[in-house]
């Protein structure tokens, strides 16, 4: 019997896996959001799936789905999708990187 096509053995379903990537980059996006409001980081660089590289973020912030990055104080500049954020980088307030 060949049971490959079954959903409970044909590994995760694409629900599932954007379901994944939403609590990862809400997850990633919430420890920078995090590290700026406690002043511990002087910005961080948020790298997207589809390549793209946001940095100098000052400011952030989430609604659902949608996350909007500042790299300027009070100017919101980048918009994209929490669930394309793979990586954040914090570059520590006096530090380099």
């Amino acid at each position: 019997m060949d049971l490959a096509g079954h959903d409970r053995f044909g590994g995760a379903s694409a629900s599932v896996r954007e379901t994944a990537a939403l609590r990862t980059g809400t997850a990633l996006l919430a420890a920078a959001w995090s590290a700026l409001a406690s002043s511990r980081v002087e910005s961080v660089t948020i790298h997207l799936k589809s390549g793209p590289v946001i940095e100098g973020v000052l400011q952030l912030r989430m609604d659902g789905a949608i996350a909007e990055a500042s790299t300027r104080p009070g100017q919101y500049s980048h918009a994209f999708s929490v669930e394309d954020v793979v990586m954040v980088r914090h570059l520590p307030r006096g530090g380099s990187r």
